[in-house]
């Protein structure tokens, strides 16, 4: 039996089963990165399918047919559509870019603009399905999972969401705020609890994150539960300074508050008089002065910015419209002129 192994101790004959073993190694690595890569060219195909479009203009089906346009211009070209508005024509032109690119890289980004533009257009359960497919390309793309949260919190799937969250917190991300967020949208939709039980529960929450102090006001708002008068002096009243102009003091009455911001507020609604200290916000002193004069023909509005993208919205937001930051928004009160009309009889 010795002699019969004795070609085993042969430093060649060991080199020659080294070399072999890489060889297969190699051979069957090959073999597998084709067929991966056919089952994915064949799976982005079956893709592109369900979201093909049909137009109707001649020269944009020209342009479609056209292989002689790079794919970046195709693609730089349905960047401009989709900022222009034109959401059918971008669409159509990711589906050909998409069709036509071969490198992983380059899919996974026409992906994710292809969803991001099917998301403006409001098309959500399809914007859904491409991010989906964007992240089996490369499970770590920050911007497709960043989308499909927000996605998912607009389709009021909040689980799903916060689900979304830690993946991006796994990758580095702060999401405390966006959890706490979809948290309060969670408790706010819930149909199988009370309202005064997600009182409580936003209060609790709030407590936590004060960004949140707004979203406990106008739920108390809207149930008509006022939230102790204490409690709404330790809030951010900056944060809150159109809710409170605004307030029905029916609902509750804040001439007791020991807010002094509250107090400003009173004062140039001229409800509470008699404010004398430094105004922090220009707009009320003017506001105040004004009705001390017997001027009522101005008013206040309020307009709000991101303060991430700087953009100026006409109504309030917890998420960014356009950059979908959250937390971002500053409110700015500004002068008008206001509606008031005497009661003129023609009788």
């Amino acid at each position: 039996m010795d002699n019969f192994f004795i070609e085993y101790r042969d430093p060649m004959f060991g080199l020659i089963i080294l070399f072999s073993a890489v060889f297969v190694i190699s051979f069957v690595n090959y073999w597998w990165g084709t067929y991966k890569s056919k089952e994915e060219k064949h799976g982005i195909e079956q893709f592109i399918k369900k979201f093909e479009i049909v137009s109707d203009e001649d020269e944009y089906k020209k342009l479609l047919k056209d292989y002689t346009i790079p794919p970046e211009s195709l693609a730089l070209l349905a960047h401009s559509y989709t900022k222009s508005g034109d959401y059918e024509k971008a669409i159509g032109l990711y589906l050909i870019v998409l069709e036509r690119t071969k490198k992983r890289e380059q899919k996974e980004y026409v992906l994710a603009e292809l969803g991001k533009t099917y998301f403006k257009a409001g098309f959500l359960r399809r914007s859904e399905d491409i991010f989906l497919e964007s992240l089996k390309l490369h499970p770590r793309n920050e911007e497709s999972l960043k989308f499909l949260s927000v996605t998912y919190e607009k389709l009021k799937e909040y689980e799903k969401a916060i689900e979304v969250l830690d993946s991006l917190e796994e990758l580095g991300a702060k999401v405390t705020n966006q959890r706490a967020y979809l948290k309060a949208l969670s408790i706010i939709y819930n149909y199988k609890i009370d309202d005064l039980k997600k009182l409580s529960q936003l209060e609790e929450l709030s407590q936590k994150t004060p960004f949140l102090q707004r979203k406990l006001l106008e739920f108390a708002i809207l149930i008509n539960k006022p939230i102790s008068l204490e409690l709404l002096d330790s809030f951010e009243i900056k944060n809150l300074i159109d809710l409170i102009w605004y307030m029905d003091f029916n609902f509750m009455d804040l001439k007791a508050s020991q807010n002094e911001l509250i107090q400003e507020i009173l004062d140039a609604r001229g409800i509470k008089n008699g404010f004398d200290k430094s105004f922090a916000y220009f707009e009320f002193e003017v506001i105040s002065k004004l009705s001390k004069a017997a001027f009522y023909k101005a008013t206040l509005n309020f307009e709000y910015m991101c303060d991430s993208c700087k953009n100026t919205f006409p109504m309030h937001f917890y998420r960014c419209p356009n950059c979908h930051s959250i937390a971002k928004a500053k409110i700015n009160p500004v002068i008008t002129r206001s509606e008031y009309e005497e009661n003129i009889s023609f009788q």
